[in-house]
């Protein structure tokens, strides 16, 4: 490690995000320490659909919901890999809009460095780390680049699947697979012509899924801030521990 590992720790567990932004850096080399245990409660929250359907614009937004709540938030974002650098092209940074002066806010966006399934290996790594460091919710937000994105699953305990009413037709969606792994989808800009059409598309196309689970569909319009507030809602009670 760059620093001694007592002495990153020591700053970690002091709550220096300048601590946790090295140890994550660390994870992403594979040469981080374990993280320290914690019996802390967080929901780890998954954003993922194609290219354009608003997904930086989205997880803005319920940032903007969320720290009015008074709850902490913290956004893993995979980037494309960046073909001169090797790293992140630090394209959702750019798009998603928070207040960088925040301390409940934070933000890393990771390269994929060529994984497949839209997700940076060192995400799942990094979840420990961000719960120890004391948050509330962590938004992981996929690439977004149209291929199978399944990967997200295995690290999140509810997935969100954009689209929109330009998405295209159901055979598209079920082809990605995205509705199979999705708990929820939502319909993002919900306020063009085409949504309602969108809606009964997914809920035909849902009833062809082979799953016990419920996958719910919710509108939102995310620029307006517009079923934000519902969509949380929603995932509040998908994640809530069972009896």
């Amino acid at each position: 490690m760059t620093d001694s590992s007592d002495s990153l720790l020591e700053r970690f567990t002091g709550g220096q995000r300048r601590a946790l932004a090295e140890v994550l850096t660390e994870v992403e080399n594979d040469t981080a320490p374990r993280p320290p245990k914690t019996d802390r409660a967080c929901r780890v929250v998954g954003i993922t659909g194609s290219g354009g359907a608003g997904k930086s614009t989205l997880v803005g937004a319920l940032i903007k919901y969320l720290r009015q709540q008074g709850l902490k938030v913290a956004v893993l974002a995979s980037d494309p890999q960046s073909p001169l650098s090797g790293g992140a092209l630090l394209g959702d940074r750019i798009r998603v809009e928070f207040d960088p002066a925040d301390d409940g806010v934070f933000f890393r966006s990771y390269s994929t460095r060529g994984a497949f399934g839209g997700l940076s290996a060192a995400i799942g790594p990094s979840l420990p780390w961000l719960v120890a460091f004391g948050f509330d919710v962590v938004l992981v937000e996929t690439v977004g680049v149209g291929q199978d994105q399944a990967a997200v699953r295995d690290v999140v305990d509810t997935l969100v699947l954009l689209v929109t009413p330009n998405t295209g037709d159901e055979v598209q969606w079920e082809k990605a697979g995205l509705i199979e792994v999705a708990d929820l989808v939502v319909v993002n800009k919900s306020d063009l012509s085409g949504a309602d059409r969108v809606r009964q598309q997914l809920t035909s196309s849902l009833t062809l899924v082979p799953t016990d689970r419920e996958i719910r569909i919710l509108p939102t319009t995310a620029t307006q801030g517009k079923g934000i507030a519902e969509l949380w809602q929603a995932v509040v009670e998908h994640h809530r521990p069972k009896d």
